[in-house]
C-alpha cells in the first residue's frame, strides 16, 4: 500500500466542554458482532464456560489426579472466572470516556483513523464473531481501540489485559468494568486455570456479541517494530471455529502509529536492561502531569478483514475430533499449524498497514545526520524529509503527509525534548545528563553494567531509533541485498543464498513470513536495479552509482547486522551459556567495541541469538531452569564470516562530540 491514504481526526469534534458530554451520553445503539437470540451477560457468559463439558470433563480428570473433591475444584474454576471475567458498565464506560477525552485534550492528541476501513469492517459485522488484533506500542492502545469502538458504534470489544493491571487499586476495577477480562502470564503448572482460561476464551468467542480484541505480540514492543507472534490466544479463540461452533471468525489487522511514544524514555531505557517500573495506580497518578504535554497524532489503519474460513480454504477438523461433543474438540497439530500461519500472516498484514508519520521521516533524516556527523539546516532537512517520502513510497509504505514543512513544525514541538533547531537553525539531537544508576536499580538490571557516561550517551539515540525502526520494514530487504553486493561481484545463485541466510538471521529482528521471501528478494531486487544501487555486469550483479540510496540502506540495517556478529564472536568464546548471560556479555562486548547504541539493546541481542539458533548456529536448550545456549562450531563460523563479510565500515563518534548532539543535558531520570 504506497498510496496517500486519508485520514480522519475523530477527536475534532469533541474539542468544546459541551462536546465531551453531549457524545458521552448521546444514545448510543452500537453495531453487533453475532446476531443472537439471547445476549448473554457477562454473568451468564461466567456461568456458561462454568457449566460446559468440557470442564466438566477436565474437573473429573483432576479430582482422580490430585485427590481434590470436584467441589472444591468446581469451586475452584469460579474463583478463576471471577478474577478474569468482564463486566460491562455502560455508565462506567461513559465517564471513563469523558476522563479519556480530557487527558486527550491536556496531551494535544488528535486520533487520525483511516474510517472508510471502518466503515467497512462494521458492514460486514453481524454474522459471525470478530477479533481485532491491534499492534501494541503503548499502553493507551487499549483506550485508543475502546474509543475508537464507541465514535463508531460498534459495540466495546472484550480486551484481554494482563495480570498487572488487575491488582491496581481501582485502574484495575475500572478497566473490568469497560469490558477488559484478565490472563495470567504463564499457564505453566496450573492445568486447572489453563483449561478455565480456555473454556472462558472460548465462550467469549462463540457466544458474546462483541468484537475479541488482543495484542498477537503478546507484550508492547518496545522496539516499536513488529515481533513474533505467540499463538496462545488466538489458538483458544479459533477453536470455535474448528469444532464449527461458528460458520466463521472474522479477523481485523490493525495498525497503531505514534507520532510520539508516551513511554519512549522508559522504552530506551528497558533496551539498556533498566527492567520496567511496576504498574500501580500511584505511579499512573504521578505521570499524569507528565501527560500535560503535546504528544501529537494517533494512527490508526485497519486492514481488510480476513475470513478464517477462505483463508484456511474451509480446512474440516479432524475425523477423531469431530465424533466428540463440541466443547470437548481439541486443536490438532495440523489445525494449530493454521493458527501459526494465520498468526504470522497477520503480523505481516499489521506490517503493510503502518502510517509513515512525519516523526518516522524526521526521525531518519537526523539519524542519517548523526551517521554523517553533519547537522543539516532546515531547508536542507524539509528537502531531505520529502526525498524519503519518495523512497519510502516507492518500497511499498503509506505516508502521512500533507505539507512536510508545516508537518515539520509541528513535530519539532512535539520532540522538542529529544531534538530541536539551535541558533544556526540546524536541526540537533539533544543529550540527557549523565545519570549515576542507584545501587537498588544496579541490583535489577537484567544485563551488564552499563557506565553512566555509556547511558547518557547511548539513550538519546536509541529514543530516536525507535522512530527509525518501524520503516525498516520496508527498508532492510533491498539493504541487505545492497551489503552483500558491496563485498563483491556475485552470480544471481550466490546473492539469493546469501540473502536468505542474512534474513532468516535477522527474522526475529524484522519478522517476515519465509514464504513470502522469493517475492520479497525480487521486488527488492528490481527497487535495486531501477534505482542504481546494483546494476548487472554480464552475469554478475555489482554495486551500483546511487551512492544516496546505497547509503541510506547501509547505514539502516548496519546496527543489526552489527549486533548480530557480535553475538556470533561472544558465542563463539563461550561454546555453553545461559541466555542471561550471552545477554550480559553481548552488551559487555558492544560497549566495548563502540558500536551504534542500538547494539546495546537487550531486545536487540535476543533476536539476534533468536537468529543464529534459527539459522542452526546455536542449540537451545530449555530443560534446564534457564534457558541455555550451545553452539555448532561449523554452522557458527559460517554464519560469523558471512555477516562479518557484508558488514558495512562506519566511523561514527556517537557522544556529544559528534555535531549533530546539542549538548542541551536534559534531565532524564530512572
Amino acid at each position: 500500500m504506497s498510496e496517500n491514504v486519508n485520514f480522519k481526526d475523530i477527536l475534532l469534534p469533541r474539542k468544546t466542554e459541551s462536546g465531551i458530554f453531549r457524545f458521552m451520553s448521546r444514545a448510543w445503539y452500537p453495531q453487533r458482532t453475532l446476531t443472537l437470540d439471547k445476549y448473554l451477560s457477562p454473568q451468564d457468559l461466567r456461568d456458561a464456560a462454568a457449566n460446559s463439558v468440557f470442564l466438566d470433563s477436565v474437573i473429573e480428570t483432576e479430582s482422580l489426579r490430585t485427590g481434590v473433591s470436584k467441589e472444591k475444584l468446581k469451586e475452584e474454576v469460579r474463583q478463576y472466572l471471577e478474577e478474569m471475567g468482564l463486566e460491562k458498565k455502560l455508565h462506567v464506560i461513559r465517564w471513563m470516556g469523558v476522563v479519556f477525552l480530557k487527558i486527550a485534550f491536556m496531551m494535544k492528541i488528535g486520533i487520525y483513523v483511516n474510517e472508510p476501513a471502518v466503515l467497512k469492517v462494521r458492514e460486514s459485522m453481524g454474522k459471525n464473531p470478530v477479533l481485532f488484533l491491534p499492534t501494541h506500542r503503548s499502553y493507551a492502545d487499549f483506550c485508543v481501540m475502546t474509543y475508537l469502538c464507541y465514535h463508531y458504534d460498534i459495540d466495546f470489544p472484550a480486551v484481554a489485559a494482563g495480570m498487572d493491571f488487575y491488582s491496581m487499586a481501582v485502574v484495575g476495577r475500572r478497566m473490568r468494568e469497560t469490558c477488559a477480562f484478565y490472563i495470567r502470564r504463564t499457564l505453566a503448572g496450573a492445568p486447572l486455570y489453563a483449561a478455565t482460561l480456555r473454556q472462558y476464551v472460548r465462550t467469549l468467542v462463540a457466544k458474546h456479541c462483541s468484537p475479541i480484541e488482543f495484542f498477537l505480540e503478546g507484550t508492547r514492543s518496545r522496539s516499536n517494530k513488529s515481533l513474533p507472534p505467540k499463538y496462545g490466544m488466538l489458538s483458544m479463540s479459533l477453536a470455535p471455529w474448528f469444532s464449527r461452533d461458528v460458520s466463521d471468525i472474522t479477523v481485523v489487522p490493525i495498525n497503531i502509529s505514534y507520532d510520539r511514544l508516551m513511554e519512549q524514555s522508559l522504552f530506551a531505557y528497558e533496551h539498556l536492561g533498566v527492567p520496567k517500573p511496576k504498574e500501580s495506580t500511584g505511579g499512573l497518578l504521578k505521570a499524569l502531569h507528565r501527560l500535560n504535554d503535546n504528544f501529537g497524532n494517533i494512527y490508526i489503519n485497519l486492514g481488510a478483514p480476513l475470513s478464517v474460513r477462505e483463508y484456511l480454504n474451509n480446512a474440516a477438523s479432524d475425523n477423531t475430533e469431530r465424533l466428540k461433543p463440541v466443547d470437548l474438540q481439541q486443536l490438532t497439530q495440523a489445525q494449530f499449524q493454521n493458527v501459526q500461519d494465520i498468526a504470522n500472516y497477520v503480523i505481516t498484514l499489521q506490517q503493510r498497514n503502518t502510517v509513515a508519520t512525519i516523526s518516522n521521516l524526521l526521525a531518519l533524516v537526523l539519524m542519517q545526520s548523526l551517521m554523517n556527523g553533519t547537522a543539516l539546516e532546515l531547508n536542507e532537512v524539509l528537502k531531505q524529509v520529502e526525498w524519503m517520502v519518495v523512497v519510502l513510497r516507492a518500497l511499498g509504505a503509506s505516508v502521512f503527509e500533507n505539507d512536510v514543512s508545516s508537518s515539520v513544525a509541528r513535530v519539532l514541538v512535539i520532540h522538542d525534548k529529544m531534538m530541536r533547531l539551535d541558533r544556526k537553525n540546524r536541526l540537533r539531537l539533544l543529550s540527557i545528563e549523565v545519570v549515576d544508576v542507584s545501587v537498588e536499580v544496579k541490583k535489577k538490571m537484567k544485563g551488564h553494567i552499563l557506565k553512566a557516561e555509556t547511558m547518557a550517551n547511548a539513550v538519546p539515540i536509541i529514543q530516536l531509533q525507535l522512530y527509525v525502526n518501524p520503516m525498516l520494514h520496508y527498508l532492510v530487504p533491498p539493504a541487505v541485498l545492497a551489503v552483500i553486493v558491496t563485498r563483491a561481484p556475485l552470480a544471481r545463485e550466490q546473492l539469493v543464498a546469501d540473502y536468505n541466510c542474512i534474513r532468516k538471521l535477522l527474522r526475529h529482528e524484522f519478522f517476515h513470513l519465509e514464504r513470502a521471501e522469493e517475492k520479497n528478494f525480487a521486488d527488492s531486487l528490481e527497487y535495486c536495479l531501477q534505482n542504481k544501487v546494483i546494476v548487472t555486469d554480464g552475469d554478475t550483479f555489482v554495486p551500483g552509482s546511487d551512492d544516496k540510496v546505497s547509503y541510506l540502506l547501509k547505514w539502516a540495517v548496519w546496527p543489526a547486522l552489527s549486533t548480530l556478529l557480535i553475538c556470533a564472536d561472544v558465542m563463539a568464546q563461550n561454546p555453553r551459556c545461559t541466555h542471561k548471560l550471552a545477554l550480559q556479555l553481548v552488551q559487555e562486548a558492544g560497549e566495548a567495541r563502540r558500536r551504534h547504541p542500538y547494539c546495546l539493546s537487550m531486545d536487540a541481542a535476543g533476536n539476534c541469538l533468536a537468529g543464529l539458533a534459527l539459522a542452526g548456529a546455536l542449540v537451545r536448550d530449555k530443560s534446564e531452569q534457564e534457558q541455555t545456549y550451545e553452539i555448532v562450531p561449523p554452522v557458527l563460523e559460517q554464519c560469523r564470516r558471512l555477516v562479518s563479510s557484508v558488514l558495512p565500515e562506519f566511523n561514527v563518534d556517537f557522544t556529544a562530540s559528534n555535531p549533530v548532539i546539542l549538548d542541551h543535558k536534559f534531565a532524564s531520570r530512572l
